[in-house]
């Protein structure tokens, strides 16, 4: 398998680069099969389970129906968690994405396992706090008023925890190789496809 981790805040556009870098892959012929895993369901399933519980030290409700994590180690938690269903495709063949959010990106890689680590690329979305803010803001309403999910963040976590991260330094410090892929306010699906279809041999 060979392991592609989108990185970014929360709103910088993941799913729209994903379903890009699958579609120019099964056009070139380069990858069939595709899989794709994140760490909301696992942040979900450990606050679930609080709240089913009665435990109130880890996670704490918003105004806005989210939650703000209090407990530092439920981040970690939940890589190694992402980490455990990554090791699951390892001997399968195609590509999996490995989705995560986090303001220390080259020190969560490295939680990462060697396995999961020598055959993986990552691409980090570059996109303001201010843009992921407001298109976290607008996914929710949209999926609300669908009736669906949504990897919902609340606005004070996002200020506490996504203000600034260590995305700039990224490429020099992470364990892989990464690669910048701009999404900030203006930039287009056709911009994206631009930047993907010029890296996309580096995979």
């Amino acid at each position: 398998m060979k392991n592609i981790f989108l990185l970014g805040r929360p709103g910088c556009g993941k799913s729209i680069v994903y379903r890009t870098i699958t579609d120019i892959l099964k056009k070139s012929g380069k990858a069939v099969n595709f899989e794709r895993i994140d760490d909301f369901p696992i942040l979900m399933e450990l606050h679930d389970g609080d709240v089913a519980s009665g435990r109130t030290d880890r996670f704490m409700p918003t105004d806005d129906g989210g939650f703000k994590i209090m407990d530092p180690g439920i981040w970690d938690a939940m890589l190694a968690g992402l980490n455990r269903k990554a090791l699951a495709y390892k001997d399968k063949d195609g590509v999996l994405a490995i989705e995560f959010s986090r303001p220390d990106n080259a020190r969560s890689l490295g939680i990462f396992s060697d396995e999961i680590l020598k055959n993986a690329t990552a691409l980090y979305i570059d996109a303001s706090f201010e843009t992921c803010v407001s298109r976290n803001e607008e996914r929710t309403k949209r999926a609300e008023a669908e009736g669906i999910d949504a990897h919902f963040v609340s606005r004070k976590e996002m200020e506490e925890t996504y203000p600034n991260d260590d995305g700039a330094e990224l490429p020099a410090t992470a364990p892989v190789k990464v690669i910048v892929i701009k999404n900030d306010d203006g930039v287009t699906p056709e911009d994206i496809e631009k930047q993907l279809l010029s890296v996309v041999d580096e995979f």
